[in-house]
């Protein structure tokens, strides 16, 4: 049942990600990158948040979570910086807003279910 939840959370983010960079680039390209920033990226997270909820509880889940999309960021801004040769600025600002966009789109969708 996990691994449910885990292939349709890669595909929801992917694919509100995917539009959205396509949306502000009109390049396929950066649709290739961001998939493979969330190819990297997205089932480690999820990986790690659920580890992390069955070792340390509940309680922390929004702290490991918070912890978690910093470094997710970085790493996709680290990504976009390289592959779409963005300055470092604008690619820690397009990793976020990507990140912060599925983040809410997401959590939207799951308080509707």
């Amino acid at each position: 049942m996990v691994y449910i939840i885990f292939i349709t959370n890669f595909l929801l983010t992917s694919f509100i990600e995917g539009i959205i960079i396509y949306l502000l680039y009109r390049k396929k390209e950066f649709v290739y990158y961001s998939l493979l920033c969330n190819m990297l990226t997205n089932p480690a997270m999820n990986l790690l948040l659920f580890f992390a909820a069955k070792v340390f509880g509940l309680a922390y889940y929004y702290l490991i979570l918070i912890v978690l999309e910093i470094i997710v960021v970085l790493a996709e801004a680290f990504i976009y910086k390289l592959l779409g040769n963005l300055k470092t600025s604008k690619s820690l600002f397009l990793s976020a807003l990507l990140n912060l966009s599925s983040f809410l789109i997401g959590w939207i969708l799951y308080q509707l279910l």
